[in-house]
């Protein structure tokens, strides 16, 4: 095999590599915020977050219900 063509498979490969590596990081940050979703909503006591200007920008299930 030429050197050439090692380069180039070389290069396929890490790039290959980083994109599972991207499609698996993408999943764990999605598994995460399903699980921190999930602790937010089934807290029994109700959560609001706002910006620093006061608008509400999230909030959960506890909250809905006052």
């Amino acid at each position: 095999m030429s050197i050439d063509k090692e380069i180039c498979l070389s290069a396929d490969t890490a790039a290959t590599t980083e994109s599972i590596t991207e499609v698996r990081s993408e999943a764990t940050l999605l598994k995460a915020g399903a699980l921190q979703n999930a602790i937010f909503n089934s807290a029994n006591f109700s959560s609001i977050a706002t910006d620093a200007k006061g608008v509400i920008q999230i909030f959960n299930v506890g909250a809905e219900r006052m």
